[in-house]
């Protein structure tokens, strides 16, 4: 059953009882996810609910799962979300506990799909602090677009999120150490456990908890005539220790490694992925790497697809 609706919202059924008043049977709550256009499939779709896992979802979550946009298959005209450019989740049921458990199953299914693209020998990947202590275990290069996408729709999905600037930093859970992406938590559950309980949510085999971080995504330019994109120039020694230490942020720039750029083993276009601790610390280095490629697309003469990042205080181009 499709339920139409926005994000968070709030239907309620009543009835009379025994003594002729008013109560509530139940309370169905909606809850939304977008996800990205490069992950946007119906190979996606099938991964996520396809041979009987949309069912099996419904089933363990007490909730309903229908998705829809392209990519969906849904040819329905009157189904939310129908004639979104990217697939859209609505996810229904009267638990917001449950709900939440659903999406956190959904966002690791994503996460799967992304890591199981990945090829099987690691190669140059993005990463580009080498002198980090995690380069052993480097994430799928698709994966910390991916994982800023989630946060980003997690938050326009909550009605309390007053700030919706599309490019915007968000908390989101972070990409490194990768094993907490890839390892599953495949502990028993105890006898007295409730399975509802939070500190159960990793029973048969999720992943990991992983911690959060501040996190934003700038997109590379690319040259027009050879169609390679630009984002070494990004990673010297000195810019990464000034990342690091004056703003004490990650930076790592992806599509820009190995043979052909390294793009054909992202699924995204290539981008620069900034995370730390601090939300402020984000949007400083946002800034100040936003100002580095905008003199590299003037001194080289080349751009981005979605044009320059609009900063604070300043006003969209035309």
């Amino acid at each position: 059953k499709m339920v139409r609706a926005a994000p968070s919202t709030t239907t309620t059924t009543t009835t009379m009882d025994d003594g002729n008043n008013m109560v509530n049977d139940e309370v169905m709550q909606v809850r939304t996810m977008d996800i990205p256009l490069w992950l946007s499939t119906l190979e996606v779709t099938k991964h996520l609910v396809g041979h009987g896992k949309g069912k099996a979802l419904e089933a363990e979550y007490e909730s309903t799962v229908v998705i829809t946009g392209k990519g969906s298959g849904t040819r329905d005209p009157k189904a939310p979300g129908f004639n979104l450019p990217h697939l859209h989740v609505t996810m229904s049921g009267t638990d917001v506990r449950q709900l939440g458990r659903l999406r956190r199953a959904l966002e690791d299914s994503l996460i799967d799909y992304v890591i199981e693209d990945a090829p099987t020998e690691q190669q140059e990947d993005g990463a580009t602090d080498n002198n980090s202590a995690n380069n052993s275990a480097n994430p799928p290069p698709s994966l910390g677009r991916l994982l800023y996408a989630l946060g980003l729709s997690a938050a326009n999905a909550s009605p309390k999120t007053k700030d919706r600037a599309p490019d915007r930093s968000v908390l989101a859970r972070s990409h490194f150490p990768v094993y907490l992406h890839t390892k599953r938590d495949t502990a028993k559950q105890s006898d007295g456990e409730d399975k509802n309980n939070d500190n159960s949510n990793n029973r048969n085999g999720r992943n990991l908890i992983t911690k959060k971080v501040w996190m934003n995504v700038l997109e590379l330019p690319r040259d027009g005539e050879t169609k390679e994109y630009h984002g070494r120039f990004l990673a010297s020694r000195s810019f990464m220790n000034y990342y690091r230490n004056h703003f004490h942020c990650r930076v790592d720039i992806y599509g820009v490694w190995g043979d052909n750029g390294g793009k054909e083993h992202l699924l995204c276009d290539p981008y620069v992925l900034i995370t730390s601790e601090e939300k402020a610390n984000v949007d400083k280095c946002v800034q100040y790497v936003e100002h580095r490629i905008r003199d590299h697309e003037e001194k080289f003469e080349v751009s981005r697809v979605g044009g320059r990042r609009v900063l604070r205080g300043e006003k969209a181009e035309s």
